[in-house]
């Protein structure tokens, strides 16, 4: 197959963690892939 263009997704998720450190260790607990846009 090839790709004409790149496609992508914007996903929002809450939660109720106190703390960026506790959000993403909570969100790599369910091997989310975090990418630096």
């Amino acid at each position: 197959d090839q790709v004409d263009e790149v496609r992508g997704m914007d996903i929002i998720v809450v939660t109720s963690a106190q703390t960026d450190d506790e959000a993403r260790e909570l969100l790599a607990g369910f091997e989310f892939p975090f990418v630096k846009a």
